[in-house]
């Protein structure tokens, strides 16, 4: 009797009080931003808000949160800024968490309902490392930004196209 009321109570605990996102990976997430050539200024803005919440020179380590609010993500823009070089940005948007997902199997109806949504931890950036090349601020720099951006476009359509055929002529 007692050994059904244990695993009653076990089972119990696992369903109401679980938010494996939030055990999983709680709290801010690290990002490490790196700029090439280093020493650019590096500005972070929380779209959401609309305020900078840091300025630092690269490389720079930021911790973010990942919530804003129950259900929301927060989103933010990276700006790379130094003297003599184009500026860039990068924007930095959450995705679904794995391990909330892991709330629907393991039945955490409490962490995937409330916990998870409102500590922000159903989101994470999966990309966690930033290396962001600057360009010379020259027409010969601009012209090396367009033949890097259309290489990363060509190789990009290169991977998508070699997917369809998998998916399309399985072995």
């Amino acid at each position: 009797m007692n050994r059904i009321m244990v695993t009653g109570v076990g089972i119990s605990f696992l369903f109401f009080f679980s938010g494996c996102a939030t055990i999983m990976s709680h709290g801010p997430q690290t990002l490490h931003i790196q700029s090439e050539p280093e020493g650019a200024v590096c500005e972070i803005t929380d779209t959401t808000e609309s305020k900078s919440i840091a300025k630092a020179t690269t490389p720079y380590t930021a911790n973010l949160e990942r919530g804003a609010g129950y259900f929301l993500k927060k989103y933010y823009d990276v700006t790379l800024s130094k003297e003599g070089y184009m500026t860039e940005k990068i924007t930095l948007t959450p995705q679904l968490n794995f391990w909330y997902v892991c709330n629907l199997f393991l039945g955490g109806a409490l962490g995937a309902l409330i916990v998870d949504p409102l500590t922000g931890s159903m989101w994470i950036f999966y990309e966690k490392d930033f290396n962001v090349k600057l360009y010379p601020a020259t027409p010969d720099g601009q012209a090396a930004k367009m033949a890097d951006e259309l290489a990363r476009s060509a190789e990009a359509k290169s991977k998508e196209d070699a997917q369809r055929q998998k998916q399309a002529f399985p072995k």
